[in-house]
């Protein structure tokens, strides 16, 4: 089993790959430099919102939130072409990020936010190729994990 590396410690790998400080890194997903202090140190997780806003700069929400990189071979394609992480669909991920939180709640289940942005960012890449988002299918999935 590999070493264990913490949110907060990917999170500022990240910015850092990103060429971020703190100030601008924070503002951009409309967050305080403390509260960003806060991700990094591991005193609190950012929000499924303050990743959609990071993931339009490059960050690769997936490997913040799970340890795990990005899978996609197009993916990996467009970052070593460009430098940067693709491009993610912030309006998908927030209404899959809602949507879960809608499934959560009718099976009663209340789980922290770091639990919803991975679930929803698995979700979110497992549906990468759909051209169009089947919200029908999307709620399936959905109920599946949730009830899993």
């Amino acid at each position: 089993m590999g070493c264990f590396i913490p949110i907060g410690v990917r999170l500022r790998e990240q910015r850092e790959g990103l060429g971020m400080n703190q100030t601008d890194f924070a503002s951009a997903a409309g967050v305080s430099r403390k509260t960003l202090f806060g991700y990094e140190t591991g005193e609190r997780s950012p929000d499924a919102a303050a990743l959609a806003a990071w993931g339009k700069l490059g960050l690769d929400i997936l490997y913040v939130v799970t340890g795990e990189p990005i899978a996609s071979p197009l993916a990996a394609g467009v970052a070593a072409v460009s430098g940067r992480q693709p491009h993610i669909d912030v309006a998908r991920l927030e209404r899959i990020c809602g949507m879960l939180e809608e499934v959560a709640l009718k099976a009663r289940k209340r789980w922290p936010a770091q639990k919803l942005a991975t679930i929803s960012a698995e979700v979110y890449n497992a549906l990468i190729e759909d051209r169009d988002f089947d919200e029908s299918r999307v709620d399936r999935i959905l109920k599946l994990v949730v009830n899993r």
